[in-house]
């Protein structure tokens, strides 16, 4: 099983545990401003190995389904191709870590062949439209430390074969696929343009602003949610506003958007834009970012806003009341009855709620505590994917302890 093993939908039994660090009561950890742990072992500790089992859920919310074994591994994407098949994918020892669920349990198999080392901080995606059309991208060409392109894999339902093309970046913020010949990459800030396969090669796509995000219900329904830079609300003070694409089938199109302002006297250097979308229809799309400032360049600066939360309804996109939090980077599922999970990551995995279609919200009980980790037990939230109509939610990323210095790649159910 190359290094993990996987125990049972309630338990999940670890390699190793965090010795010589006390418990500070309240749990918490310092923090980046991304909401990534920073180092706080006190000189001279180290984790020590030992077994760790972690308990199972009280009631309705989340549990753990899989933590891996492997030292300093993390998953970075997922998708759900069905009820009995879902597929996540990330790293472990600078190599391609993918899983796959197979209606059961979560099992580690081995990744397509050919694939070679993975640097530090690459980026793999994983991406479904049916048990037979799964896609995975890692990386193919690396200079040094630099992915110059990337190799596309296809899981027909049987076995793994690379598509003809390669895909020439690195940089891939999300992934989406809607079919056999029709996949869809976008790149992030500053960065304009979708990569689309169209079943003969990837062919660069201008967008009408920098996307971060997909999600679409079928091939002439798809979303791009990311930032613009010109246009209404665009001022010396506000620098960027949220952005909504659509795709038709044809042509790429910028769908109004609410904006976003900080009252007088205005911090500096504001920006808001979209950090994630989920699609669950046409005339029900939710999308979440985030109205912030450049930090520490003003004396009296005002509070962080609550995470941007629109709703798009078929006619129009208008703001909803969104729960706030104290990390950064919501992601979005559909929780199978029309409304959505809003997750972010951070300790105990204790910043989640539901949203029903109305936008009425549930906060959702955290992640039960591992006894034997001491330390705030942050769970670095990189992906959340959704088992459509079912209400299963699986949330992959990290589960780190000890300031960061202990970290495994983990799964969370929703269900």
């Amino acid at each position: 099983m190359s290094g993990m093993r996987l125990i049972g939908t309630l338990l999940v039994a670890l390699a190793v545990a965090v010795a010589g660090c006390a418990s500070d009561g309240a749990g918490e950890v310092a923090t980046t401003k991304s909401g990534r742990p920073t180092a706080s072992t006190s000189e001279g500790e180290t984790p020590t190995p030992g077994p760790v089992v972690t308990p199972t859920a009280d009631g309705s919310g989340w549990r753990y389904v899989y933590v891996s074994e492997q030292p300093d591994s993390e998953l970075l994407d997922a998708a759900a191709a069905g009820p009995r098949e879902a597929w996540a994918v990330g790293t472990a020892s600078g190599k391609v870590l993918l899983l796959r669920y197979d209606g059961s349990n979560w099992r580690q198999v081995e990744p397509p062949a050919g694939l070679g080392a993975v640097p530090a901080g690459s980026q793999v995606r994983v991406a479904a439209s049916a048990p037979d059309n799964v896609w995975l991208l890692a990386p193919k060409r690396v200079t040094g430390d630099q992915v110059d392109s990337m190799a596309a894999f296809r899981w027909d339902g049987s076995r793994w074969q690379e598509v003809g093309a390669e895909l020439d970046t690195g940089d891939v913020a999300d992934f989406a696929v809607l079919g056999p010949g029709d996949a869809w990459t976008v790149h992030g800030v500053g960065q304009p343009y979708a990569r689309h396969w169209d079943g003969q090669a990837w062919r660069k796509v201008r967008l009408p602003a920098d996307a971060q995000s997909l999600s679409g219900t079928g091939p002439g329904d798809l979303w791009a949610v990311g930032a613009r830079h010109e246009g209404p609300a665009i001022t010396n003070d506000e620098m960027s506003q949220p952005a909504a694409m659509h795709w038709d089938g044809q042509t790429w199109r910028l769908v109004p958007t609410p904006t976003y302002a900080f009252a007088e006297p205005k911090p500096p250097e504001g920006s808001a834009g979209l950090d994630a979308v989920a699609a669950l229809s046409g005339d029900n799309v939710w999308a979440v970012g985030e109205h912030t400032f450049n930090h520490g360049e003003a004396d009296d600066e005002p509070d962080d806003p609550p995470p941007i939360l629109l709703h798009w309804d078929g006619r129009q996109w208008t703001k909803r009341s969104a729960p706030e939090s104290r990390y950064c980077c919501p992601k979005l599922a559909g929780d199978g009855s029309g409304g959505v999970l809003l997750a972010a990551g951070g300790p105990w995995f204790q910043d989640t709620w539901r949203l029903d279609a109305a936008g009425r919200r549930t906060h959702l009980p955290r992640l039960p505590a591992v006894p034997e980790l001491k330390r705030s037990q942050f769970f670095g939230l990189e992906a959340l994917a959704d088992v459509p109509r079912t209400g299963t939610v699986w949330a992959v990323g990290r589960l780190e302890a000890d300031g960061g210095f202990w970290r495994r790649a983990v799964i969370a159910q929703y269900h």
